[in-house]
């Protein structure tokens, strides 16, 4: 019974062999490159490139900019006295030559007429000594004596005429009150600050401009301001100066001029946003915003060539939507890489997915 028992068991054993022996025969082989080209194309990493291409642009460029006044002029008096009359109040328009202000004009008033009477005297010692000299009955110095003597009399007669309008502190152009320094008894000095006022109608739009675009700006050339007090609203200003110097965050100011609407004013002070329009089309070469590694200002792209991928370096340029400008690297037809880079090293095999994979 044993005996039978160990003969089952060796013939169990037998077929389970041949059956392992079997599957193992017939076990597929890994299927390995027949070849260089089809070793490197299994490591390929698949990529999708578009091409450098050259296109017609308008360079145009916006920042933040800050409204001023055409004119902001603070007033000074330029007599000393009390102030005996205060003719405005802030906020209030007045023309050109309208007094502010009226200081204390008696002392003033009473030097002119001394100075009239002065100057009448002098005329007439004048006079009489030219009707002298001519008959020769003066000499040439005593006449040359009067003559300069009237000539003091009429220049004390001018500024005892100016020191009198002084007293009157007048707007030097049309314009609004934007504050007062000074209450009726107040006493004033000359260089003593007492308002300011402002022009607006025209204004001043100062923008900062980087200095790697400041080229792109020149004097006379169109300005598009929108401010989010007038909503939906573009106004047209233009170009006035362009700094010559730089301030230390290496910008340059530039000041446009447009007229104050009616309608939709401005103030100073506001904020608004300039679009500075060149006036013509230029050609650029252009790539996908999406192709550049690392930041705009230490660009680079993977170029394929020959089935690889090949980081370059390059010069950005300003940005057109999705499209940024090469200014250096690249040249017309370049295929960059625009999807898939993340997974490149400097000279990995790529193989280019889409449209240009037949070319």
């Amino acid at each position: 019974m044993k005996h039978r028992n160990r003969i089952i068991a060796v013939a169990l054993l037998a077929v389970v062999a041949v059956v392992a022996f079997v599957a193992l025969r017939n076990k597929p082989k890994p299927t390995t490159p027949s070849s260089e080209s089809e070793r490197v194309s299994a490591m390929s990493i698949a990529v999708s490139v578009q091409p450098a291409t050259l296109a017609s642009v308008r360079d145009s460029l916006s920042v933040v900019a800050l409204v001023d006044a055409w004119r902001d002029v603070d007033l000074h008096a330029e007599t000393s006295g009390i102030v005996r009359r205060v003719n405005v109040e802030v906020g209030q328009w007045l023309k050109v030559g309208q007094p502010l202000f009226n200081v204390d004009d008696e002392v003033a008033a009473s030097a002119l007429r001394k100075a009239r009477v002065n100057r009448e005297l002098a005329y007439r010692d004048f006079e009489r000594y030219e009707r002298l000299h001519k008959e020769g009955a003066v000499s040439e110095s005593s006449f040359e004596a009067m003559r300069l003597k009237f000539a003091d009399a009429e220049a004390d007669l001018v500024a005892a005429r100016r020191r009198l309008e002084d007293t009157a502190i007048k707007a030097p152009f049309a314009g609004v009150v934007t504050s007062k320094l000074v209450e009726m008894g107040d006493l004033v000095q000359p260089g003593t600050k007492v308002a300011n006022m402002v022009d607006l109608s025209k204004l001043k739009i100062r923008s900062s401009i980087p200095e790697k675009q400041v080229s792109l700006v020149t004097e006379g050339m169109p300005v598009q301001v929108t401010t989010d007090v007038w909503p939906g609203k573009v106004f047209e200003a233009r170009v006035l100066a362009v700094s010559a110097k730089s301030s230390r965050d290496h910008t340059y100011e530039v000041e446009s001029v447009m007229p104050n609407p009616l309608k939709t004013p401005f103030r100073a002070g506001m904020f608004a946003r300039t679009a500075f329009v060149s006036r013509q089309d230029r050609q650029a070469l252009l790539i996908p915003r999406q192709a550049l590694i690392g930041s705009a200002s230490e660009a680079a792209v993977f170029v394929v060539l020959d089935g690889k991928a090949h980081l370059t370096k390059l010069v950005a340029g300003a940005e057109y939507g999705t499209q940024i400008e090469v200014v250096q690297g690249l040249a017309p037809g370049d295929k960059v890489v625009v999807s898939g880079q993340s997974d490149l090293d400097d000279g990995s095999p790529v193989k280019v997915n889409g449209p240009e994979e037949a070319r």
